[in-house]
């Protein structure tokens, strides 16, 4: 829980809703429940800060862009900084085509347009992809 890593010292979380749709992650994670790891980032806020509250949304499952732009805003809204990855098929999900680069870069606007909205900064990341930026394209900094 949140709590219990707070007061273990991590600094930082993160918690992945993987899919942009709660039907989706049905569909991907069975038995998992979406609604509980989304109560856990909403929990963590407010004991780690805005900017510390991380969340991996997997891009290229099925979903719409407004579907994605819908769960990238509730995110950030609730002062959760969604990391967005590209599909990269295999495993059982090598029948699955990679979004486009021209989906990946309008979904990043999306992206850096909502942490704007909501005052959300990955840069102040003190672990993680933001900070890492090995493999995610960094608001800001690749947009």
């Amino acid at each position: 829980t949140p709590f219990r890593l707070k007061s273990a010292g991590v600094s930082e979380v993160k918690f992945n809703l993987e899919t942009a749709t709660d039907h989706l992650f049905s569909v991907m994670c069975p038995g998992l429940s979406r609604g509980e790891a989304f109560a856990a980032l909403c929990d963590a806020v407010p004991l780690f800060g805005r900017n510390h509250v991380f969340s991996n949304i997997i891009l290229g499952l099925g979903e719409s862009d407004e579907e994605m732009a819908g769960c990238i805003e509730n995110l950030c809204q609730n002062g959760i900084i969604p990391v967005i990855r590209p599909l990269t098929p295999g495993g059982d999900l090598a029948d699955f085509q990679p979004p486009e680069p021209s989906r990946i870069l309008r979904i990043a606007g999306i992206h850096e347009e909502m942490l704007q909205k909501y005052g959300l900064d990955p840069g102040a990341a003190l672990t993680m992809c933001p900070a890492c930026t090995g493999c995610d394209l960094i608001p800001w900094r690749d947009t």
